[in-house]
Protein backbone atom coordinates (compact mmCIF):
# COMPACT_ATOMS: atom_id res chain seq x y z
CA UNK A 1 0.00 0.00 0.00
CA UNK A 2 1.32 3.32 -1.09
CA UNK A 3 1.62 6.29 1.70
CA UNK A 4 -1.17 7.87 -0.36
CA UNK A 5 -3.34 4.97 0.10
CA UNK A 6 -2.71 4.84 3.61
CA UNK A 7 -3.84 8.18 4.42
CA UNK A 8 -6.66 8.17 2.68
CA UNK A 9 -8.05 5.14 4.22
CA UNK A 10 -7.02 6.23 7.75
CA UNK A 11 -9.06 9.48 6.82
CA UNK A 12 -11.71 7.44 5.22
CA UNK A 13 -11.96 4.88 8.32
CA UNK A 14 -11.53 7.40 11.17
CA UNK A 15 -15.18 7.16 11.66
CA UNK A 16 -14.82 3.37 13.60
CA UNK A 17 -12.83 1.98 16.24
CA UNK A 18 -11.53 -1.65 16.50
CA UNK A 19 -12.89 -3.22 20.10
CA UNK A 20 -12.31 -6.01 21.47
CA UNK A 21 -15.91 -8.31 21.69
CA UNK A 22 -16.74 -12.02 22.69
CA UNK A 23 -15.60 -12.84 19.58
CA UNK A 24 -12.82 -11.33 19.20
CA UNK A 25 -11.82 -8.00 17.80
CA UNK A 26 -14.78 -6.15 15.96
CA UNK A 27 -15.46 -3.02 14.15
CA UNK A 28 -17.51 -0.23 15.79
CA UNK A 29 -19.27 2.81 14.45
CA UNK A 30 -17.78 5.95 16.25
CA UNK A 31 -20.92 8.18 14.65
CA UNK A 32 -24.54 7.51 12.88
CA UNK A 33 -24.24 5.99 9.18
CA UNK A 34 -27.15 6.49 6.70
CA UNK A 35 -28.58 3.49 4.62
CA UNK A 36 -25.86 4.17 1.56
CA UNK A 37 -23.04 5.56 3.07
CA UNK A 38 -19.61 4.45 2.78
CA UNK A 39 -18.43 2.86 6.38
CA UNK A 40 -15.21 1.50 5.80
CA UNK A 41 -13.09 1.03 2.72
CA UNK A 42 -10.82 -2.00 2.57
CA UNK A 43 -7.28 -1.59 0.96
CA UNK A 44 -5.11 -4.75 0.05
CA UNK A 45 -2.13 -5.34 1.06
CA UNK A 46 -1.19 -8.18 0.05
CA UNK A 47 -1.84 -10.80 -2.39
CA UNK A 48 -2.26 -14.78 -1.24
CA UNK A 49 -1.76 -17.81 -2.71
CA UNK A 50 -4.37 -19.48 -1.17
CA UNK A 51 -7.75 -19.03 0.40
CA UNK A 52 -7.40 -18.12 4.53
CA UNK A 53 -9.91 -17.66 7.39
CA UNK A 54 -8.74 -13.52 7.39
CA UNK A 55 -8.39 -13.24 3.32
CA UNK A 56 -11.38 -11.91 1.07
CA UNK A 57 -11.73 -12.97 -2.40
CA UNK A 58 -11.25 -10.86 -5.42
CA UNK A 59 -12.07 -13.25 -8.47
CA UNK A 60 -12.49 -16.77 -8.38
CA UNK A 61 -7.95 -17.37 -8.24
CA UNK A 62 -7.21 -14.17 -6.69
CA UNK A 63 -7.16 -13.67 -2.78
CA UNK A 64 -5.94 -10.72 -1.02
CA UNK A 65 -5.86 -9.62 2.69
CA UNK A 66 -7.14 -5.94 3.66
CA UNK A 67 -5.74 -3.68 5.94
CA UNK A 68 -7.57 -2.60 9.15
CA UNK A 69 -9.91 -2.09 10.09
CA UNK A 70 -11.53 -4.30 6.96
CA UNK A 71 -10.13 -7.31 7.85
CA UNK A 72 -11.75 -7.69 11.69
CA UNK A 73 -15.21 -6.77 10.47
CA UNK A 74 -17.07 -9.64 12.19
CA UNK A 75 -19.38 -11.76 10.17
CA UNK A 76 -23.17 -11.92 10.22
CA UNK A 77 -25.83 -14.05 8.25
CA UNK A 78 -27.88 -10.92 8.49
CA UNK A 79 -25.11 -8.04 7.98
CA UNK A 80 -25.78 -4.39 8.53
CA UNK A 81 -23.37 -3.63 5.66
CA UNK A 82 -22.45 -5.15 2.00
CA UNK A 83 -19.50 -5.05 0.31
CA UNK A 84 -18.71 -2.91 -2.95
CA UNK A 85 -15.14 -3.40 -5.16
CA UNK A 86 -13.70 -0.36 -5.01
CA UNK A 87 -11.01 1.47 -6.76
CA UNK A 88 -8.03 0.26 -4.31
CA UNK A 89 -8.46 -3.20 -5.53
CA UNK A 90 -10.42 -4.10 -2.20
CA UNK A 91 -14.03 -3.67 -0.73
CA UNK A 92 -15.80 -0.98 0.38
CA UNK A 93 -18.51 -1.64 3.36
CA UNK A 94 -21.64 0.45 2.63
CA UNK A 95 -24.35 0.64 5.38
CA UNK A 96 -27.34 -1.76 4.26
CA UNK A 97 -29.47 0.15 6.81
CA UNK A 98 -29.01 3.32 9.26
CA UNK A 99 -26.59 2.04 11.84
CA UNK A 100 -25.86 3.89 14.79
CA UNK A 101 -22.90 5.09 16.65
CA UNK A 102 -21.94 2.47 19.28
CA UNK A 103 -22.92 -0.32 17.13
CA UNK A 104 -21.00 -3.17 15.70
CA UNK A 105 -20.49 -3.29 11.98
CA UNK A 106 -20.54 -6.66 10.21
CA UNK A 107 -21.28 -7.97 6.70
CA UNK A 108 -21.57 -11.50 5.60
CA UNK A 109 -18.64 -13.65 4.41
CA UNK A 110 -20.68 -14.99 1.82
CA UNK A 111 -20.98 -11.73 -0.48
CA UNK A 112 -17.74 -12.47 -1.03
CA UNK A 113 -16.70 -15.95 -0.81
CA UNK A 114 -17.58 -18.57 -3.88
CA UNK A 115 -16.43 -21.21 -0.69
CA UNK A 116 -16.26 -20.47 2.49
CA UNK A 117 -13.71 -21.78 5.13
CA UNK A 118 -14.15 -18.80 7.50
CA UNK A 119 -16.77 -19.60 9.86
CA UNK A 120 -17.55 -23.20 11.01
CA UNK A 121 -19.81 -21.79 13.58
CA UNK A 122 -21.28 -18.86 13.54
CA UNK A 123 -22.08 -16.92 16.78
CA UNK A 124 -23.70 -13.83 14.83
CA UNK A 125 -27.16 -14.28 16.76
CA UNK A 126 -29.62 -12.80 13.69
CA UNK A 127 -32.65 -14.75 13.47
CA UNK A 128 -31.45 -15.77 10.25
CA UNK A 129 -28.39 -17.12 11.17
CA UNK A 130 -26.94 -19.89 8.70
CA UNK A 131 -25.02 -21.67 11.74
CA UNK A 132 -21.89 -21.70 9.58
CA UNK A 133 -20.42 -19.82 6.46
CA UNK A 134 -20.49 -22.57 2.81
CA UNK A 135 -20.04 -19.89 0.68
CA UNK A 136 -22.06 -18.46 -2.02
CA UNK A 137 -21.77 -21.17 -4.47
CA UNK A 138 -23.87 -22.86 -1.98
CA UNK A 139 -26.73 -19.70 -1.93
CA UNK A 140 -26.20 -17.73 -4.33
CA UNK A 141 -30.52 -16.84 -4.50
CA UNK A 142 -30.62 -16.33 -0.61
CA UNK A 143 -28.06 -13.76 -1.01
CA UNK A 144 -28.76 -11.78 -4.21
CA UNK A 145 -32.28 -11.60 -2.47
CA UNK A 146 -30.77 -9.90 0.41
CA UNK A 147 -27.96 -8.49 -0.67
CA UNK A 148 -28.83 -7.15 -4.61
CA UNK A 149 -25.84 -4.84 -5.90
CA UNK A 150 -23.91 -5.46 -2.49
CA UNK A 151 -21.99 -8.45 -3.79
CA UNK A 152 -18.99 -9.40 -4.88
CA UNK A 153 -18.16 -8.28 -8.52
CA UNK A 154 -16.84 -11.53 -10.09
CA UNK A 155 -19.89 -13.32 -8.38
CA UNK A 156 -22.32 -10.95 -10.59
CA UNK A 157 -21.20 -13.09 -13.50
CA UNK A 158 -21.72 -16.56 -14.44
CA UNK A 159 -18.07 -18.49 -13.25
CA UNK A 160 -16.71 -19.84 -16.69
Amino acid sequence: MSTIESILAAKLNSHVTIQETAKGRGVFARKKFVKGETVVVGIPIEEVSQRTIYSFQMDFNLHVNLDEPAVVINHSCYGNTGVKNNQFGGYDFVALCDIKAGEEITWDYETTEYESIAVLECLCKSPYCRGKTLGFKFREQILRDRYGEYIADYLKTKRK
